[in-house]
């Protein structure tokens, strides 16, 4: 690379949806950096208004293919709180696995799919030796024990029907419960491996930032419940989030960005492990020391080793709650509607995912706000890239931009559910 250059990168390749970089160098400084989403805006916090608070959770959860219980659940949770209803200890229990299972069949994909073939130095998975090839069937082994339990779980893997305001309209058989634990058995060699294999890779990558971190804190790193906290030292109650978040417009894109108590920040598995590694189990914390992981870390490429220890994670805690729940059949209650808001925070694979709702008296949507993880990443996204590119100038060009990518898909972007190949244009 030059010391002063300017370029652009078209479609960035292996993130979900369409997103471009443009990125101006001036004597070895990064004069501007835009990380650039060009997906058509959705305006599902539109959509819902008007609706009954009974249909919200079934039409979010069409945000995304890839965190679609993440969307169903967590705006469960906030007309639940608008509604001052408790649901019961095993529906509380049964959301847990099934967001267990959806962190399984997100993080597996990204990190076997998208992730992989960089430190492969592989364009692609299609591009994989077939001394390689057992790569692919491991990700797709511990994808499918997390669709299992979906399946089980909300009648089918994608946009679940199953969860609802309250409960769930059908609960499935003991033998269903028991058949995934199996499945959840032979997934967890799998986990232990893909740790062993991404701790290297993490470690082979030196280049870190200070920033601020956000995650959920509770016991028992529960990806539903507890206090929201940032590595400032900030501990925020959910009903209070937004009065810490603010959010802002930018001209080169169609997303907006956002900052937590002024400063850019970023959510995913590195905040979760950086502000809640206590919490883990037993078996995650063995193979952190084993691997010789060092948390807190500020490099986000450790987030894709983080996202590997929350698999085990994950399968642990499914498991655990599997062994001690023994379902029964409990009728969704009517729940009476008032004029009222609530709040709905919850842990998404790629960060912290936040719904809030106004009801009117008939139980209707008055407005909507729902704030997505990758957004909140944006900003950091382009802080991480501001002091990146100058330690790439003595890298031929190619080089520098696929380790460009590298950083920008290590954060596991969530911009819309397709890929796109890459294609280049030079300035």
């Amino acid at each position: 690379m030059h010391d002063s250059e300017d370029f652009y990168l078209r479609n960035i390749t292996k993130v979900e949806g369409h997103a471009n970089l443009s990125l101006k160098l001036r004597n070895k400084k990064v004069e501007s950096c835009e990380f650039r989403i060009t997906e058509s805006q959705r305006f599902f916090e539109e959509i819902v208004e008007g609706r009954h608070f009974s249909q919200i959770p079934l039409i979010v959860a069409r945000i995304c293919g890839l965190c679609s219980s993440s969307h169903l659940i967590t705006a469960i949770e906030a007309i639940e709180r608008a509604l001052d209803f408790s649901p019961s200890e095993q529906t509380l229990l049964l959301r847990e696995l099934a967001t267990n299972a959806e962190f399984l069949k997100s993080h597996s994909l990204h990190l076997y799919m998208l992730a992989l073939p960089d430190y492969l130095n592989k364009e692609s998975v299609l591009r994989f030796e077939e001394k390689e090839h057992h790569f692919i069937h491991d990700g797709l082994e511990l994808k499918k024990a997390g669709t299992d339990v979906l399946i089980a779980l909300g009648g089918r893997p994608h946009q679940t029907v199953n969860l609802r305001v309250g409960g769930f309209t059908r609960f499935p058989p003991q033998e269903k419960i028991d058949a995934v634990r199996k499945t959840l058995e032979q997934a967890r060699e799998k986990a232990i491996d893909a740790i062993k294999l991404f701790s290297g890779f993490a470690k082979k990558n030196t280049f870190a930032r200070k920033t601020n971190y956000v995650a959920l804190v509770g016991s028992g790193y529960c990806l539903l419940c507890g206090a929201i906290k940032c590595t400032d030292g900030t501990i925020v109650d959910e009903e209070h989030y937004l009065d810490h978040l603010h959010e802002f417009l930018v001209p080169y894109s169609t997303a907006k960005q956002d900052k937590f108590n002024g400063e850019e920040y970023m959510v995913g598995a590195l905040a979760r492990m950086n502000l809640n590694k206590k919490e883990m189990y037993p078996s995650v914390k063995k193979l952190i020391k084993e691997n010789k992981l060092k948390f807190p870390n500020q490099s986000p490429f450790y987030n894709n080793v983080s996202q590997a220890l929350e698999l085990l994670q994950c399968i642990e805690h499914s498991l655990k709650i599997i062994d001690e729940l023994h379902v029964r059949k409990e009728p969704i209650p009517k729940i009476k509607p008032r004029e009222s808001e609530g709040i709905g925070v919850t842990e998404a694979p790629r960060g912290v995912l936040y719904h809030s709702y106004k009801l009117n008296s008939r139980g209707f949507i008055e407005s909507g706000n729902i704030v997505v993880p990758t957004l909140q990443n944006c900003r950091n996204i382009e802080g991480d890239l501001k002091q990146f590119v100058p330690t790439l100038l003595s890298k031929p060009r190619e080089k520098a931009e696929y380790e460009i990518e590298k950083l920008i898909r290590a954060y596991d972007p969530c911009i819309s559910c397709s890929t796109h190949f890459l294609k280049v244009r030079w300035t």
